[in-house]
C-alpha cells in the first residue's frame, strides 16, 4: 500500500472522509428546518400542534396526488409536493395515531375510482380526459371519513388551516351546536326576483366545518335545543316569547352572540320600511347602551366607493375597514386579525351604573362621528358625508363582550298562549271526563324561571349585521361544482373565532388568523382622504355658486322685442358669460385636485422604486467593498 505523503493528497482524503461522514449523518439524523419568514409561514403553529397532540384515536391520512398526470405542469407538481411535505409534518407530531399514504390515482385505475367515490374532485389537465387529483381523505378507526376535495393553489395561504380544521373535525366525537335565531336569509332562503334559492351566508356556512348549525326552535319561551352558542341576528320586533327564551338561556349559562344594526343593508325591505334592530329590554339588564337611531362613521378608515354623481371613488365614512389598531389585542378572538369591514354600523357603550364588565373588541379610529340614521339613509351621495366632517376625537365601539352577574329582564314569568290545533275543541270537551276517570294525571314538568344568572353571563354584542354579509369580506366562486371562498377581509374569521372560543375550542384561532397578509399603505391612504375632502369642498363650492348664479339670472326679466320675442339683455348676457367662465375655472380646479392626488401618489411610488432598485443595491455594494479593507486593516 502506497503511503500518502504529499500535503495536498492528505487534505483531499480528509475532505472525502468529511463528505462521507456528513452524507451518512444527513441520512440518519432527522430533518432540520429553520423558518426565517416574518409570519413563520412554513412552520406548524401552536394551534396545529395542540390539535394533533390531542388526537387519541388512529387516523389514516391518504393524499391522492396525480404525479403522472401533471408531468408537464411543474407548478401543480411543486404545490402537490408542498402539501405532501406539510402532511408529513403533521404525522411526525403524533406518529402513534397518524399515518400518511400518498397515492397516485392513474387514469382508469382502481385508485381513481376510490378517489371519486370518496368525493374528491379531479381537475382536467389534458384533451384526453385525464384528471389531476390533489385531495385528502382522512379515515377514522370506526370507518368515518372526512375529505378535502381539492387543494386549490389559490388557497395556498389557508393550507395549514384547512388541514388542521379537517383533523380537528374528525377527531371530535361530538360537534358543538350553534343555534341561529333570525328573520333574515342568513341560513339560505328564496329570491323572488330570480325565482331561485339563495345560499347561506358564508360567515355561517364556514361554521359547519367544526360545528352543527341549525335554526332555533322556541316553544313556550324555551329554546328546545341543547345549544353551545346562540346567534341572534337582526332581532326586529321580537315578542315576549322570544325575548324571554333568550333571557333565560343567557341566565342559565348559555353563550350568545347578538348582531344588531341601525340600518341593516343586507336585510333591506324597501324604502320607508323599518330596517333597524335592537334588544333594548335585554341590553338594559346586561348593562349595555345602544341607540338604534345612530350610525357610526369613520373618516380615517373609510373604504373608497364610487359616488352617485360620478365614478371617482372617494372614502365612504359609513363603510369602514376596521384596522388592528382598533382591535382588542388581549383577546384570542381579535388579536391576530387583519381588517374587518362594517357598513352603516351602530355603536355600543357601557350603560351608566352598569354592574357588568364591558370589554370592547372592535373600535373605530378617533376620526369618528355619529350620524342620525334617518339623515344617513337619505344621503344618496356619500361624498356629502365628508362635508363639515368634524372628528369626535374618540373611538366608537362596534363590538364588545359582556360579563358579569345580571338579573332577569322578566321579574315574573310571562304567560304564553297555547297554539290552536284542529282537535283543540274535542280535547277541551273530553278533558273533564278524562279528569274524572283518572286519579293520576300526567303533568308536564314546569321549566324553572330564573330571576338572576347562575354565574357571570357570557355575551358578545356586535352593532352591525352587514358584517356577516358576503359582499363585505369574501368572494364566492364556483370551482368545478364546488363553492370556493376567497376572503379578502377577516369578517368570517371574527365570527368563527368567537364561536370557537365560546364553544370551548381555541386551537384553530391562531391558524385562521395567519391567512391574511395584506399591508396597509397608510401614507397613500392619508393622501387619498385629504384629496377627497378637498374635492368635495370644491364640488360643494361649485354647486352653491351655480345655484347663486341661476337665481341671479332668474331675477333678470328678459325683454320682448318688436317681434314679441324674449331677448336677453346685456346684463343677462354678461351674467351668463361670467357664470360660464367661473364654472370652467372651478372645473379646472377640480381637475387640479385630482391631478395633485395622482401626482403625490406617483411621486411616492417613484421614490420607493428608486430606493428598491438603486439605493439598496448600492448600499450592499458599498458594504462589500468596505468590509475587505476593514479586515485587512485589522490584520
Amino acid at each position: 500500500m502506497t503511503l500518502i505523503k504529499t500535503k495536498g493528497a492528505r487534505q483531499l482524503l480528509a475532505a472525502l472522509l468529511v463528505l462521507l461522514v456528513g452524507t451518512l449523518l444527513l441520512k440518519t439524523l432527522p430533518a432540520w428546518r429553520l423558518d426565517l419568514t416574518e409570519e413563520s409561514l412554513y412552520s406548524l403553529s401552536d394551534g396545529s400542534q395542540n390539535i394533533v397532540s390531542a388526537i387519541d384515536q388512529p387516523l389514516e391520512l391518504e393524499l391522492f396526488f396525480s404525479v403522472s398526470a401533471a408531468e408537464n405542469l411543474p407548478q401543480l407538481l411543486d404545490y402537490g409536493q408542498q402539501v405532501s411535505d406539510l402532511l408529513a409534518e403533521y404525522v411526525a407530531l403524533n406518529t402513534s395515531q397518524l399515518t400518511l399514504k400518498v397515492t397516485d390515482p392513474e387514469p382508469f385505475s382502481e385508485d381513481e375510482d376510490r378517489a371519486t367515490a370518496a368525493g374528491l374532485t379531479g381537475a382536467p389537465v389534458s384533451m384526453g380526459g385525464d384528471s389531476f387529483y390533489l385531495g385528502l381523505v382522512v379515515t377514522r378507526g370506526d370507518g368515518e371519513q372526512q375529505v378535502i376535495p381539492f387543494f386549490n393553489p389559490d388557497r395556498e395561504r389557508f393550507l395549514e388551516y384547512d388541514i388542521s380544521q379537517l383533523l380537528y373535525r374528525i377527531s371530535q366525537s361530538n360537534q358543538p351546536v350553534v343555534g341561529v335565531l333570525t328573520a333574515t336569509q342568513a341560513l339560505g332562503g328564496y329570491d323572488f326576483r330570480t325565482r331561485g334559492a339563495t345560499p347561506a351566508w358564508m360567515a355561517l356556512e364556514q361554521l359547519k366545518g367544526f360545528a352543527k348549525v341549525e335554526a332555533v326552535n322556541i316553544d313556550q319561551g324555551v329554546i328546545q335545543q341543547d345549544l353551545d352558542v346562540l346567534l341572534v341576528i337582526h332581532p326586529q320586533q321580537l315578542g315576549d316569547e322570544d325575548l324571554y327564551a333568550i333571557d333565560q338561556f343567557v341566565l342559565k349559562g348559555g353563550k350568545a352572540m347578538v348582531f344588531v344594526d341601525p340600518s341593516a343593508e343586507v336585510a333591506a325591505q324597501g324604502p320607508g320600511m323599518p330596517n333597524a334592530s335592537n334588544l333594548e329590554q335585554l341590553f338594559k339588564v346586561w348593562g349595555v347602551s345602544y341607540n338604534a337611531d345612530e350610525v357610526a362613521a369613520d373618516r380615517s378608515w373609510a373604504l373608497r366607493v364610487p359616488t352617485a354623481t360620478n365614478q371617482m371613488p372617494i372614502p365612504h365614512v359609513g363603510i369602514i375597514g376596521l384596522q388592528p389598531e382598533g382591535f382588542d389585542q388581549e383577546s384570542l378572538i381579535t388579536s391576530e386579525l387583519e381588517v374587518i369591514n362594517v357598513s352603516s354600523a351602530g355603536h355600543l357603550a357601557a350603560a351608566e351604573g352598569a354592574a357588568t364588565e364591558f370589554v370592547p373588541l372592535l373600535q373605530t379610529s378617533a376620526s369618528s362621528k355619529i350620524f342620525e340614521s334617518a339623515e344617513y339613509a337619505l344621503t344618496r351621495d356619500h361624498g356629502n358625508l365628508l362635508v363639515d366632517f368634524v372628528d369626535s376625537g374618540k373611538a366608537l365601539t362596534i363590538a364588545a363582550r359582556i360579563r358579569g352577574e345580571v338579573a332577569s329582564a322578566f321579574p315574573q314569568k310571562p304567560k304564553f298562549d297555547q297554539p290552536e290545533t284542529a282537535d283543540a275543541a274535542e280535547d277541551a270537551d273530553a278533558s273533564e271526563s278524562a279528569e274524572a276517570e283518572t286519579t293520576e294525571t300526567e303533568v308536564t314538568p314546569e321549566v324553572a324561571h330564573e330571576l338572576k344568572s347562575s354565574g357571570p353571563i357570557n355575551v358578545l354584542i356586535v352593532a352591525d349585521v352587514d358584517l356577516l354579509s358576503d359582499r363585505l369580506w369574501v368572494q364566492v366562486s364556483n370551482f368545478m361544482g364546488q363553492p370556493m371562498a376567497m376572503p379578502w377581509a377577516s369578517n368570517g374569521d371574527f365570527v368563527a373565532n368567537a364561536v370557537e372560543q365560546m364553544s370551548g375550542s381555541e386551537d384553530l384561532i391562531g391558524l385562521r388568523s395567519r391567512g391574511q397578509y395584506s399591508r396597509r399603505f397608510t401614507v397613500v391612504n392619508d393622501l387619498r382622504v385629504e384629496a377627497a375632502e378637498q374635492f368635495k369642498q370644491q364640488e360643494q363650492r361649485l354647486t352653491d355658486r351655480l345655484a347663486e348664479l341661476e337665481q341671479e339670472i332668474a331675477s333678470l326679466n328678459p325683454e320682448a322685442n318688436a317681434q314679441n320675442e324674449l331677448v336677453l339683455s346685456p346684463e343677462q348676457k354678461k351674467a351668463i358669460e361670467a357664470f360660464e367662465d367661473e364654472r370652467l375655472q372651478v372645473r379646472k380646479e377640480l381637475r387640479q385636485v385630482q391631478h395633485q392626488l395622482n401626482s403625490s401618489i406617483d411621486e411616492l411610488e417613484t421614490r420607493l422604486k428608486l430606493i428598491n432598485i438603486f439605493l439598496v443595491p448600492l448600499l450592499l455594494l458599498g458594504w462589500m467593498l468596505v468590509m475587505p479593507k476593514l479586515r485587512r486593516r485589522r490584520t
